[in-house]
């Protein structure tokens, strides 16, 4: 089944072509075997294989309780002035 193109598509096609010393239809299967071994080499990183890593952090964190540290006004007083200016 023929793939329905754009004119922009058309274009891209023909002026890669021209460019590669291709037909239209050899320059797009270039590209979409280059696209495809490039998304193959690089390796899928998905949500599901980085939830463990961040569960476990994440436990990390509520484990240490409450934040007993200087609160956000104070960090910013030690670091800018009453005129906002850095110290």
């Amino acid at each position: 089944m023929p793939l329905t193109t754009s004119p922009e598509t058309d274009a891209l096609a023909y002026t890669l072509a021209s460019l590669r010393g291709l037909t239209p239809d050899e320059a797009v299967a270039a590209a979409l075997r280059a696209e495809l071994e490039r998304d193959q080499s690089t390796p899928a990183h998905t949500s599901a294989q980085h939830e463990p890593a961040v569960e476990e952090i994440m436990a990390r964190i509520v484990s240490l309780g409450p934040w007993q540290g200087p609160g956000g006004d104070q960090l910013a007083a030690d670091l800018y002035d009453v005129e906002g200016l850095p110290r």
